[in-house]
């Protein structure tokens, strides 16, 4: 990440970004900083960039030409396919700076921050070279130079190898909209005041518990207009060999440091009806079988019910395509009380081949699943305001069902230990617990049964279907995103 800013104090940055984590990170080459003084670009003898304003009025404000020139060094140079770095103003002004916004900056491999001064800028040079305008709070400083500090700071962050691991930004809770619990450490006594019996007894879930608790209440006593942004996100996956289920949690934790998560693999699961309000966020994930959802007696999801509730839905597959999963489950969620604010069609390794999808879910997928994230939580602070929109998705939402020809399977009984994990993870139940023999009209061919039989009984010949994908679908393709 570059940080280029327009100043007329390159050293009162310089002071605050050279000092500490992000010091460190300028020293790595993690980030670097670029300080350009906007007097240097003046065309008068004393180096001035200020007159009186238009109209008269108290102040001076800074000249258009100087800043211009100032910008013009710094974006021609960085422009990549005609397009230009974000330029950010820091002014009162503008949006203001919070955990989302401060993550789609950090995606930028570039930004121009400038600071302003005086009564501010000529606003035509304004409207020449800003995109965004950021303030960090309703109040007025001298100079746009702390603010931009205060921006370089929180946007370095999420750079990564900014932070160590026990520092990482992942384990922050204000990304949840929550304000973090209390710290504490030796000694275990001061002036009479104990440190709580919970984190002195070793037991991780129960610490995890209460400091969620204590989050919470302090949300609640310190930050009330906090709490109402706050959403639990559920992830509800449908993963029988696990490639889905890795995607979904990819993206999940980059909405959220506490998901929870519902494995609709398991029977029992997919049985219990679970409710969710309009204060919640749904992820639902499946794996694309012959390009439309997996097919079962109980249809996937049918078992979820929404009362308004915003969803975002993933269907992965293994380099084929997912012609019209994304718009079945699109369809299914939004007659149950969803609303599909988004969606992802990661690649994923495919279960017949070790070429197609491997690898997959890779850096370059991960970013993209990232920056989905990062839509993500602004859709949903605009849906809490204005009201959440349905994405449109391509696909046939009913298409006619495929039939998919059956992989030939091998049993082999002499080696069985009759440990019946076959039969306790498939999927469909179609593994008989008395004679082991796989119903081949409920079976999904998604092998799970041969994945998890540690003996090596079960097995399976996907050789002619293997040659067909290889041939036809090797070139990798793109995630999509909506």
């Amino acid at each position: 990440m570059k940080f280029h800013v327009l100043t007329l104090f390159p050293e009162m940055i310089e002071n605050a970004v050279h000092t500490s984590i992000t010091g460190r990170a300028v020293k790595k080459g993690t980030i670097s900083l670029d300080t350009v003084n906007i007097r240097d670009f003046s065309d008068n003898k004393h180096m001035r960039v200020d007159d009186y304003p238009y109209g008269g009025g108290a102040g001076m404000v800074m000249q258009p030409e100087p800043v211009y020139r100032a910008w013009t060094s710094v974006a021609e140079p960085c422009s990549k396919e005609g397009k230009k770095p974000r330029c950010i103003y820091l002014t009162p002004q503008g949006r203001v700076l919070n955990q989302t916004l401060v993550e789609e900056l950090a995606m930028e491999e570039e930004l121009i921050l400038l600071c302003g001064h005086y009564e501010g800028i000529d606003e035509r040079v304004l409207e020449e070279v800003v995109t965004d305008y950021v303030s960090i709070g309703d109040y007025v400083l001298t100079g746009g130079e702390l603010a931009a500090c205060v921006l370089i700071d929180a946007v370095s962050r999420f750079v990564p190898g900014v932070l160590s691991n026990e520092e990482s930004f992942q384990f922050e809770s204000i990304q949840d909209n929550l304000l973090e619990y209390p710290h504490y450490t030796r000694p275990e006594v001061w002036q009479d005041r104990q440190v709580p019996e919970v984190l002195l007894k070793g037991d991780h879930k129960k610490i995890q518990s209460w400091r969620m608790e204590q989050s919470l209440e302090r949300t609640r006593q310190r930050r009330p207009d906090l709490l109402e942004k706050n959403r639990q996100v559920t992830a509800a996956v449908f993963s029988p060999t696990g490639g889905t289920r890795r995607a979904a949690e990819i993206f999940t934790e980059y909405l959220t440091q506490n998901p929870r998560y519902i494995d609709l693999t398991r029977r029992k699961l997919r049985k219990e009806k679970i409710k969710f309000s309009s204060r919640e966020l749904l992820i639902a994930a499946a794996p694309v079988y012959g390009g439309q959802l997996p097919v079962m007696e109980e249809p996937l999801f049918a078992n979820l019910q929404g009362e308004g509730t915003p969803c975002v839905i993933i269907a992965a597959y293994g380099n084929r395509h997912y012609d019209d999963t994304l718009a079945q489950m699109k369809e299914r969620l939004e007659s149950q009380g969803f609303i599909c604010i988004g969606a992802a069609a990661p690649i994923i390794p495919h279960i017949y081949s070790p070429v197609l999808g491997k690898g997959r879910p890779d850096e370059k997928d991960q970013q993209i699943l990232r920056r989905l994230a990062v839509e993500i939580k602004k859709r949903l602070e605009k849906g809490q305001e204005d009201g959440f929109l349905s994405v449109c998705l391509p696909g046939n939402p009913r298409p006619e069902p495929k039939q998919m020809k059956p992989v030939e399977k091998h049993f082999d009984r002499g080696l069985c230990t009759n440990c019946q994990a076959c039969v306790q993870k498939c999927p469909v139940n179609a593994i008989s617990q008395e004679t082991l023999e796989i119903c081949e009209d409920r079976c999904l061919n998604c092998m799970s049964c041969t994945k998890v039989c540690k003996a090596g009984a079960r097995g399976f010949d996907c050789s002619q279907v293997r040659q067909y994908l290889e041939s036809n679908y090797s070139s990798p393709r793109k995630i999509e995103v909506f």
